[in-house]
């Protein structure tokens, strides 16, 4: 009997809960599109500027939607660098293989220097956005090689070590990228490490044994791959055959930040369950996000030679 009160008196609770629930009708503010800005020059070659527009989190997104609502091309803008050293000259919006949507704002004349200051001007829908960056001196490793001591994954995959020596009583930041290229794939961009940058805080002065993997692949192309090559294209380490590109590299405090938040986003920000984390800007406005970043890099190529490469991948 006691039993039978319980559950008649949970019922009833139940029900005036239920009556008791008021519906809140939510206003969201209108979603208001930015211009994203990202931009490079690095020591040797002319900069690059990719311009977009950032569009609501479930958008759909398809073929029209990136030709006619993200990408601003050279009609909707123009683009402008300008050196410390009174150099200067007008990107031009054209074919890059290098650009993820294979078209970007390059330069021809303006050639990055070390320890050069390069300000960047864009002028889009009536309005002037500056950003000014730096490309400090490069270092160089002391030793660089495929680091074979995995044993959990046998003797057919790797990691990339190197080792190099940081000046004393300097600031330093650094970032490390890669490029694979092997019979079953090529990376077209460069994939970065973790942590995507570093500072010297904890190691100045030091020897610094480091250790390079792919693990910031980009999945922009994952969807037009089959399941073999998605496998091979999808891993962290390397593999006999591969033909790996290092890029090494000093950035100024502000690319190390703005590489910093933008690994946190990719890393921990991507999910609809979690808050986005803001990526630093060095814009000087609020309705731009992205980056002018600057970069002083030296390059290393390993091969890891394999004459059995089909035996163990396949056709």
């Amino acid at each position: 009997m006691r039993k039978k009160i319980w559950i008649l008196l949970s019922l009833i609770i139940c029900v005036l809960q239920y009556g008791c629930q008021k519906e809140i009708e939510l206003n969201l503010p209108e979603y208001q599109s930015k211009l994203v800005v990202e931009g490079t020059i690095e020591n040797g070659f002319p900069a690059m500027v990719m311009l977009t527009r950032s569009i609501p989190y479930f958008s759909e997104v398809n073929l029209n939607t990136l030709m006619n609502e993200v990408l601003v091309n050279g009609t909707q803008a123009r683009v402008f660098i300008t050196s410390e050293t009174g150099e200067s000259e007008e990107l031009t919006w054209t074919l890059s293989p290098e650009a993820p949507f294979y078209v970007a704002f390059v330069g021809k004349n303006v050639i990055g220097k070390e320890e050069t200051h390069y300000t960047l001007t864009v002028e889009y829908e009536g309005q002037t956005y500056t950003a000014e960056t730096y490309i400090p001196k490069t270092f160089e490793l002391d030793s660089i090689g495929f680091n074979h001591d995995m044993e959990m994954f046998a003797d057919t995959m790797a990691s990339i070590r190197v080792l190099f020596t940081d000046p004393a009583d300097e600031v330093n930041y650094y970032a490390f990228f890669c490029k694979v290229k092997c019979p079953k794939m090529q990376d077209r961009f460069w994939v970065c490490n973790m942590p995507v940058a570093f500072d010297d805080r904890a190691l100045n002065g030091q020897t610094v044994n480091y250790e390079v993997a792919r693990y910031g692949y980009s999945s922009l192309m994952l969807g037009l791959m089959s399941e073999e090559e998605q496998q091979a294209f999808a891993r962290m380490t390397f593999r006999p055959g591969d033909t790996v590109v290092v890029k090494h590299s000093q950035v100024d405090h502000h690319t190390y930040e703005y590489l910093i938040s933008a690994g946190s986003e990719a890393a921990f920000g991507s999910s609809p369950f979690t808050n986005p984390l803001p990526s630093e800007s060095n814009f000087n406005s609020e309705n731009v996000i992205g980056h002018w970043s600057g970069y002083a890099s030296r390059f290393d190529t390993l091969v890891w030679e394999c004459e059995d490469y089909w035996e163990l991948y396949g056709d």
